[in-house]
């Protein structure tokens, strides 16, 4: 009886000493999975970027630049149906409405000195980029159409959020069953990556510029967040 006892001794006690090594192990798994979930979120924003910029750099079709089968810039003819000044905000914001030859009308912000130039019925040139008008012109008048990345802001919002949560598991001590902590920074985080990935991309800012500040900003909040977690 004594014997089975002692033989029992050096096999808890190599249990207790391998629990730390398997605690840093499963903490080491969460920071890696974490910065690679995170990578793939950035990855999607510098898509989405590109994506949003696209129609400004696209050859027209047609052309000798147009390469065969690349996305290129379709011209076509539309007709001005409408016009409205909506008066609700501040500063008055001008609409058109404009039926294009391959589709059906729709209403496209313009300036003011574009709503003065014309009239109902005037013909005016619509630039189509991989199925949506991308901008509407007249005699040196332009009126971008961009698209927002609702969508791809969510998915990249998700993803973020989602790496970060799993990041600072790996860095605090934190199990994920009872300590809510990274949570909190993972919810924080989302709701800027939203919301920041959703401006930056729409307003087209160089890429370097585009990509650095919110990558200083994930680090930034998530070394501070997490050592306030640790500390607390």
């Amino acid at each position: 009886m004594n014997a089975r006892i002692e033989d029992a001794k050096p096999v808890g006690r190599l249990r207790r000493a391998g629990a730390p090594v398997l605690h840093g192990l499963a903490r080491g798994l969460l920071l890696l999975t974490g910065l690679a979930v995170t990578v793939l979120g950035f990855t999607r924003y510098v898509d989405a970027y590109d994506g949003v910029g696209a129609p400004r750099h696209a050859p027209t079709c047609g052309t000798a630049a147009a390469a065969p089968g690349a996305d290129c810039l379709r011209h076509e003819t539309g007709k001005v149906t409408a016009g409205r000044v909506d008066n609700s905000n501040d500063a008055p914001s001008h609409w058109l409405t404009v039926a294009r030859e391959t589709a059906g009308e729709h209403e496209y912000p313009v300036g003011k000195a574009f709503y003065d130039d014309v009239e109902v019925g005037t013909d005016v040139d619509v630039t189509v980029f991989r199925g949506r008008v991308a901008e509407v012109s007249y005699r040196g008048h332009r009126a971008r159409n961009p698209s927002t990345p609702w969508l791809a802001s969510t998915e990249i919002a998700l993803l973020v959020g989602l790496g970060s949560a799993l990041t600072a598991y790996g860095l605090t001590r934190a199990r994920p069953a009872t300590e809510a902590t990274p949570v909190g920074i993972a919810a924080f985080i989302t709701f800027l990556s939203f919301f920041g990935s959703l401006v930056l991309v729409s307003t087209q800012l160089p890429l370097a510029v585009t990509l650095v500040v919110p990558a200083l900003a994930w680090l930034a909040l998530t070394a501070g967040s997490t050592a306030a977690a640790r500390n607390g």
